[in-house]
């Protein structure tokens, strides 16, 4: 796989390696915008679970309660974020960036302060941080055209996080039956902007996959139970940038699954239910 080129920012000098006061605002809440609430905030919520408040962190999700204030290790949000990437609990899931250890350090310091909401903890200072380069363009000038354009379809284009860079996600889980292949060829305009795609249980065929192996910083693709066959997954070959895809249930075989297996960045496929082994590279 080739390396990508990093710009490395440094946000502090060596000297500030000491602990310094920090918020909720000030520090958690950015970690928790750019990690977990486009799964977790006001436009979807997995498992019933908010993390776009202090009260709704404080809620929980279906399962119950995520934190225990004073008690990081006991605490289920720390659980998920430490696990392995490959177990099926971790969070971020679905393939998404894992929470880099200086922002797992700043919660865990969080949590075992009590969970304050607006009084300052001890966290780790600001250290040299690696940027990545941008997932797609700066979606501001835009985001208007993408919304109508989505609007008339019938579809959904949200922004992954507030980093204008971080791109927009295709949403297709309210009404799947409106998502077909000329929908997605009219989403050309704004398909630069696209990074993520939620398409499972749509119409999409092989056709319509003609026009997303042309959406060059898409990272994360859903077909699963859709009319997809290996022949069309094909046609997904220059998307260097896709980093999961889900051909659950659909009937993509073997030798579709090798064809995408070439892509530099895929890190997981699922193919239950499907003529090909499931795999997970």
């Amino acid at each position: 796989m080739p390396m990508r080129r990093a710009i490395v920012l440094f946000l502090a000098s060596a000297g500030l390696a000491a602990a310094e006061p920090a918020t909720f605002g000030s520090r958690v809440v950015p970690i928790l915008e750019k990690n977990c609430t486009v799964c977790h905030g006001a436009e979807k919520q997995k498992a019933e679970l908010r993390l776009d408040s202090h009260a709704a962190i404080l809620i929980g999700a279906k399962s119950g309660e995520i934190l225990k204030p004073g008690n990081a290790k006991a605490s289920e949000l720390m659980r998920r974020i430490t696990l392995p990437e490959a177990d099926d609990d971790v969070m971020p899931s679905d393939g998404k960036p894992h929470l880099r250890p200086e922002e797992i350090a700043v919660l865990e310091k969080w949590i075992a302060a009590g969970a304050p909401a607006t009084a300052e903890f001890d966290a780790p200072a600001m250290v040299p941080a690696v940027i990545a380069p941008p997932a797609a363009p700066d979606y501001r000038l835009r985001l208007a055209q993408a919304n109508e354009l989505a609007a008339g379809l019938g579809l959904r284009l949200v922004p992954r996080s507030r980093v204008v860079t971080d791109g927009l996600v295709l949403r297709t889980a309210s009404a799947p039956g409106r998502c077909d292949d000329a929908a997605i060829a009219k989403l050309a305009p704004v398909a630069d902007l696209i990074v993520e795609a939620e398409l499972a249980r749509t119409k999409v065929t092989d056709a319509g996959l003609a026009s997303i192996g042309t959406w060059q910083n898409l990272a994360q693709l859903d077909l699963a139970r859709t009319a997809v066959t290996s022949t069309g997954v094909a046609r997904l070959a220059s998307l260097a940038k896709l980093e999961s895809l889900n051909l659950s249930e659909t009937k993509v075989d073997g030798a579709g699954v090798a064809a995408v297996r070439a892509l530099p960045a895929l890190k997981k496929v699922w193919a239950f239910g499907t003529a090909a082994e499931p795999v997970a590279p």
